[in-house]
């Protein structure tokens, strides 16, 4: 009797004889272009022997998506997976059924061609901590030299103090254009205790009008900083409106992808990897249609379980509230104040309001009582000079997807003056959230719980965080630009005195907001780790011939935002994917 190992071998050698006649025949296939899987199809595709083909469900976007101050303009359109959460079961009263608007790009470019630009790496704390729990590798001093490979920084003042790149592909520039109040931001930062800094350095509890990725006052996200570069090359394909319905795997090696485009399925194979850059909610979705996930969902849904693997738990979010607005006599960025001649100045010039990076002219970060470790700081503050009611109710009313109560309340009075915003959040959260699939129907959307709260002490680091906005609200320098509370109180908290601890955690909890840093949800570790989905290599556990790259591979968010990491994450598995392949030529 033959032994049945080597009757799957010679299975499989024939199935990979038939894929090699095959003209859909690729060394790598990279599913998604956001900021990882951008960099990737870039970097492997420097070696001409090398086949690359990369998958994008988008498609180009339009040169509006150049203006940052409009950066959720997109989020209402084909250009946005628009994915809702599932209702929460205790929170989020002010939002219609209680869902989350979710933010994730879907075009050539991923999330960077919506997002608010701004340059924020994270914490070196945050790094070392992923390697402390398994991801080897990926301390700072390991990451540190693929932060400044990225970056070409063209403030001087700001490479000097050696944190910063140069001549890297993410153009990263001072914004030229910041409200008058953006003074006032920073001073009352400075009234309070926390100094002018960089926060990309040391120390990182420091506030400062933040850099963003833009060039000549435009955006500049993954399309134009490792796509566009490389469009010419004879051994990359980039396909658009292509949507894989599912990983390829024989005998747990993954050797292609099955996609859709225009309608008709196609298949496409891997000599060598398949490498998932989907994001955070397609990518755990990706896998879990593909056999690889928990075994009690994939049982569920009767799906052949290949590797049974935590996958889409772990699920994180640095939750945030869209409730602590101020009057201001001041410019704003509301629907008046944005008149003709800014689109002018900057179409021809690359300057003026529409630089601004979403409203976003101040980040810091601060230290709450109960943080042990002042270097690591536990809040981010974020001052936008806008609001809700400053567009009137066309686009963030809708994004912010809050009821008809707390519009008309706290909102709509308001759309006639000059309103501020500050967005606090805690920046390591300890609630965990999670994705699943609904169906075996790769076009329903992923089940998404983003479980705001679950652990109650986020909520004690939000409102220690609020009360930063306060205490900043209230200084001499805000005061200067007519800053004051608005006379409203969210509904479902007028019983409570106003600004009251309680009060404050009722306001977060009813207005709860989704910063957009999503990750976690393919967590990466020590192999041995049963929470881990990847090893510290990208690999996908059980599985040849897989990885993951993406936010989603992310043990725990990071003090900052998403962006830069990820494209962080997306050169470090590019050399490690053509360390492989060398390793493998050498030793053949």
């Amino acid at each position: 009797m033959l032994d049945i190992k080597y009757i799957l071998l010679v299975l499989f050698l024939q199935l990979c004889i038939i894929c090699a006649e095959h003209k859909n025949v690729f060394d790598y296939i990279i599913v998604g272009s956001g900021s990882a899987g951008s960099v990737i199809a870039n970097r492997l595709s420097k070696l001409l022997s090398v086949k690359v083909l990369l998958l994008e469900a988008g498609e180009m976007v339009p040169l509006t998506s150049q203006v940052p101050l409009f950066p959720l303009n997109l989020a209402l359109t084909k250009y946005n997976w628009n994915f809702t959460s599932v209702p929460s079961k205790t929170i989020a009263q002010g939002l219609i059924n209680r869902q989350y608007k979710i933010v994730a790009g879907k075009a050539l470019g991923g999330t960077t061609v919506l997002n608010y630009n701004l340059f924020v790496r994270g914490n070196k704390r945050d790094y070392d901590n992923w390697a402390e729990h398994g991801a080897t590798g990926w301390d700072w001093d390991n990451v540190f030299p693929y932060f400044l490979k990225i970056e070409d920084n063209r403030d001087y003042s700001y490479v000097r103090n050696g944190y910063h790149g140069v001549g890297g592909n993410v153009v990263v520039n001072t914004v030229p254009f910041h409200a008058p109040i953006t003074e006032g931001y920073v001073k009352a930062a400075e009234e309070i205790g926390y100094d002018f800094g960089d926060f990309n350095a040391e120390p990182q509890t420091v506030f400062q009008p933040p850099q963003g990725t833009i060039n000549k006052g435009a955006r500049w996200g993954a399309l134009q900083a490792y796509i566009y570069p490389v469009r010419g090359r004879r051994n990359l394909w980039i396909l658009t409106s292509a949507f894989v319905h599912k990983i390829l795997i024989h005998n747990k090696r993954a050797y292609g992808v099955k996609f859709e485009h225009h309608g008709k399925l196609y298949e496409a194979y891997a000599k060598e990897e398949v490498i998932v850059s989907a994001g955070v909610f397609n990518s755990p979705k990706l896998l879990m249609l593909s056999g690889i996930g928990p075994k009690r969902t994939l049982e569920k849904f009767d799906i052949h379980v290949v590797a049974d693997l935590p996958v889409g738990s772990n699920f994180q979010e640095q939750p945030s509230t869209i409730g602590m607005t101020f009057g201001a006599k001041t410019f704003t960025y509301s629907a008046e104040r944005v008149t003709v001649p800014y689109y002018n100045e900057f179409l021809v010039n690359g300057t003026g309001p529409l630089t601004s990076l979403g409203g976003v002219e101040a980040v810091g970060f601060v230290n709450s009582k109960f943080n042990d470790e002042p270097d690591w700081p536990d809040i981010e503050v974020l001052w936008l000079t806008l609001s809700a009611a400053s567009d009137k109710g066309t686009v963030l009313r809708h994004a912010f997807n809050v009821n008809e109560e707390v519009w008309k309340t706290i909102f709509e009075p308001f759309t006639s003056i000059d309103t501020i915003t500050c967005l606090p959040y805690p920046t390591r959260p300890k609630s965990r959230g999670f994705v699943s699939i609904r169906s075996t129907d790769p076009h329903d959307d992923p089940l998404i719980d983003l479980k705001f709260y679950s652990n109650s002490y986020d909520l004690k680091i939000q409102v220690e965080a609020l009360k930063y906005c306060l205490r900043m609200a209230s200084t001499k320098a805000m005061r200067k630009f007519g800053v004051y509370p608005l006379p409203v109180s969210v509904p479902g908290c007028k019983h409570y005195k106003r600004f009251s601890d309680e009060y404050l955690a009722c306001l977060a909890t009813t207005l709860p907001f989704t910063i957009y840093h999503y990750c976690g949800t393919c967590k990466m570790g020590s192999d041995a780790d049963p929470t881990t989905v990847v090893d510290p290599t990208l690999k996908v556990k059980g599985v040849e011939g897989l990885r993951v790259a993406d936010a989603s591979i992310m043990p725990f968010v990071v003090t900052g935002h998403l962006n830069i990491p990820t494209y962080m994450i997306g050169e470090k598995a590019a050399d490690m994917i053509l360390h492989d392949l060398l390793h493998r030529y050498k030793h053949k």
